[in-house]
């Protein structure tokens, strides 16, 4: 066995043992024990989602919904009065892999689709346009429900894993293939 293999067998039994102590610690609080991730990193989207479901009843929402900016997982627990917030802070770094990248590439996609959604509802509000708005929202609706659906689904567990070779890609920041991810390796990642 060479010193390189060596040491990246010694590497993977110490991540093992980390990961093992941090399912231990997150035993008793409101953290899966097998993603290391919380639900309630979700709360940070069901706001702004709510309100964006009530804009066309409740006009004055707009100032908040403006207001909503994306958060990290990190962030959000750091201002957050979450119980565990330190240990969920800490956890997130040892979540595995198979779980992190399709909760992360999840997560950018809720960013994109709520940002793209204030954009436009502000749009629509300004040039009274109440159909658009309309439409806005209930493009937007089903799309963002589905997304917090995957998300906690990715965050409980329960949700369809990576696979080892998009994982690699993701840490060496090189397509799985020469042509890229195709549609199924994509899909793959929720």
């Amino acid at each position: 066995m060479n010193a390189i293999h060596c040491t990246a067998v010694k590497q993977e039994k110490k991540a093992i043992t980390i990961y093992q102590h941090y399912k231990i610690l997150v035993e008793n609080e409101n953290i899966n024990p097998q993603t290391l991730l919380a639900t309630d990193y979700l709360n940070h989207f069901n706001e702004v989602h709510m309100l964006l479901d009530m804009i066309g009843d409740m006009p004055d929402c707009l100032e908040d919904i403006q207001d909503w900016q994306e958060k990290s997982y990190k962030q959000h627990f750091l201002e957050s009065s979450f119980n565990a917030k330190e240990l969920a802070i800490e956890a997130y770094d040892h979540s595995p892999p198979e779980h992190r990248i399709p909760f992360e590439n999840t997560v950018d996609s809720m960013n994109f689709l709520v940002l793209t959604t204030i954009e436009e509802t502000e749009k629509a509000m300004t040039g009274g346009n109440l159909q658009l708005l309309e439409h806005i929202i209930s493009s937007y609706k089903p799309q963002m429900e589905e997304y917090i659906e995957q998300c906690s689904a990715i965050i409980n567990g329960t949700k369809h894993i990576a696979q080892q070779e998009d994982i690699d890609s993701y840490f060496m920041d090189e397509p799985a293939s020469e042509g890229g991810l195709d549609q199924n390796s994509i899909d793959d990642l929720f």
